[in-house]
């Protein structure tokens, strides 16, 4: 008669997780279909805000500037930058932007001749690429 108590155990045991095992991946699939995630800072082309810098791309760079990448180039037309409060660079200055907020680009500008030199300004961008100064 002791035999069959395991037993029975056994088998409640298994229907249980069996049960469960059924059940799961339609809670699973209905949690996942519900909940919807946004990317806020797509969007925004390295393109346009390389042109706003006044700075032509590295070769390789993607097309979108998307939180934690970095734009990487040389500048052409340091009288861009003056307007961010970005003074006294010159012409072939290595720029780096990178996004670190939906809503925040770090600039830093350096240069080894005539003098090494570097500037950095924290700078807006909207979500159609546009920058600003803060």
């Amino acid at each position: 008669m002791t035999t069959t108590r395991p037993f029975a155990r056994r088998i409640g045991l298994s229907a249980v997780c069996l049960g469960v095992l059924l059940v799961a991946p339609d809670v699973a699939a209905g949690q996942a279909s519900t909940t919807e995630v946004t990317q806020q800072s797509a969007g925004v082309q390295m393109r346009t805000v390389a042109q706003q810098l006044g700075t032509k791309l590295s070769v390789g760079q993607r097309d979108e500037l998307t939180l934690g990448v970095t734009l990487n180039g040389t500048l052409q037309e340091p009288e861009k930058l003056e307007k961010f409060g970005i003074t006294g660079v010159h012409k072939g200055a290595r720029v780096t932007a990178m996004r670190i907020a939906p809503q925040k680009v770090i600039v830093e500008v350096d240069e080894i001749d005539p003098v090494p030199f570097s500037r950095k300004a924290t700078l807006r961008v909207d979500d159609q690429g546009r920058l600003s100064a803060p």
